[in-house]
């Protein structure tokens, strides 16, 4: 059925995007008619013929800025379709819920979330046609340079029973990392007896070892790949889409300790250093010796092995690979156009199912005067659900018929992910189940190119 000559006269005159003033101009030039033949000269033929009459180039971009391109119709009235490309340069930055505990507790403590990550590069690119009423997309997006470390040295020893010798010292128990080594310091059975002496990293007492050094690194990426399909009208200022969105965040969390190995004798029997059986037993550090003589860890006394004291590494490292399948919605808003300027809105909202991979290795070795290296590894995956949000503001300036500049900040927003610095695993049990609960929040700006044609 063909629409009434009134509708198809206003549907073009929307199409045609507020057209140039000049075009306005040549119009009014015309000669005047008498008013029939002015009804029958704009409305009796098809929609492109008004649209050629108005202006046969769209000077104000459109009903959504589509304008950069001709936009002569053809003798059907069809418009387009429209070819877009976009190259944007990113500057991101991101924060997280990092729920880990410290990594030590003392007046030198610290943890993850000392770490910041300042604004780091990416860039995404995006190809789309655009037809009379719909919009295929296409985009894919990537920063890879999230990453901060510190390091210093700690100002006093640390302590990892808790013992009276490292008093107001640095420590680590039940609520921070490298947790199986207060365990083995506090072990007891079997004839092992840990108990007889306080165990730790010097300096403490008589012994002036230079104090412990730490280093604590945190890393993170993004991958962001989106199909979408949109009802985009060309004469509307709204976009809405639906839409396949695949978002990969994996990061790298690692903190390490080293120093000098001391055992402070407080009880007859003491052993001088920390045994093979603390370190290994179930109820103790629950650790497995990986390589080297297998004796413990030993002070000057050299009861246990080769002369002490031993220098130990202590290192806590964890991965995750979040790889987010899912669906999202969409909606873009023109708010402002003008010749030359366009000012638009995005929001975008999807629930996403997380398949999550994940490790946690801890070992402790004797890095001088032994060989010993005791350690631990867990891997867990699982399927969770997700979600993600996102908002944007961009302007676009156009720089010639077929090109534009284009400018915004957006801020995206994950729920439901595994972040690294948050894995630790059940000590007792030997058992480490992935945690999920983590959210990341990323934000910054854009500026890159568009072009349509």
């Amino acid at each position: 059925m063909r629409l009434p000559h009134w509708f198809q006269f206003v549907r073009a005159v929307f199409i045609s995007g507020f057209a140039g003033l000049s075009c306005l101009t040549n119009l009014q030039a015309q000669p005047q008619s008498q008013p029939g033949d002015v009804e029958q000269a704009a409305y009796s033929g098809p929609v492109s013929n008004v649209v050629d009459q108005i202006c046969c180039e769209n000077e104000l971009g459109g009903s959504y800025g589509y304008g950069s391109a001709n936009v002569c119709a053809d003798d059907d009235g069809y418009l387009g379709p429209y070819y877009f490309f976009q190259a944007d340069y990113l500057f991101w930055t991101r924060d997280s819920s990092v729920t880990s505990g410290p990594v030590v507790n003392g007046p030198d403590s610290f943890n993850y979330n000392d770490l910041e990550f300042g604004f780091d590069s990416g860039y995404r690119l995006r190809g789309a046609v655009a037809f009379e009423t719909l919009e295929f997309e296409a985009a894919w997006t990537q920063v890879d340079g999230w990453n901060d470390s510190s390091n210093g040295q700690l100002t006093t020893g640390l302590g990892f029973d808790g013992g009276g010798s490292f008093a107001g010292a640095n420590s680590i128990d039940a609520t921070t990392f490298f947790q199986p080594l207060f365990r083995a310091s506090s072990f007891n059975s079997g004839g092992t007896d840990e108990t007889l002496e306080d165990e730790g990293l010097g300096p403490v007492g008589i012994f002036a070892d230079p104090a412990a050094t730490y280093q604590t690194r945190y890393s993170s990426s993004l991958q962001d790949l989106e199909l979408m399909a949109k009802y985009a009208p060309f004469w509307r200022r709204l976009k809405f889409g639906v839409g396949y969105r695949r978002v990969t965040l994996d990061e790298l969390a690692s903190a390490s300790i080293n120093g000098t190995f001391r055992a402070i004798d407080t009880g007859a029997g003491a052993n001088g250093g920390l045994s093979h059986a603390a370190l290994t037993d179930a109820n103790g550090g629950n650790l497995q010796i990986i390589s080297g003589a297998a004796d413990g860890f030993d002070d000057e006394t050299a009861l246990l092995g080769t002369a002490g004291p031993d220098q130990l590494q202590m290192l806590n490292s964890a991965t995750t690979d979040n790889t987010l399948n899912g669906v999202q919605f969409s909606m873009e808003a023109l708010l402002v156009e003008s010749q030359w300027f366009l000012l638009d809105a995005t929001l975008k909202a999807g629930a996403f199912q997380n398949q999550i991979d994940a490790s946690l290795t801890e070992l402790y070795s004797a890095t001088a005067n032994d060989d010993s290296v005791y350690g631990r590894a867990f891997n867990d995956s699982a399927s969770e659900v997700a979600f993600v949000g996102q908002i944007g503001l961009g302007t676009t300036f156009r720089l010639s018929h077929f090109a534009r500049l284009r400018v915004g900040w957006e801020v995206l927003f994950v729920s439901g992910v595994a972040l690294a610095p948050d894995q630790t695993a059940n000590l007792q049990a030997g058992t480490f189940n992935v945690n999920n609960d983590g959210d990341m929040v990323a934000n910054g700006g854009h500026i890159g190119l568009e072009f349509v044609y």
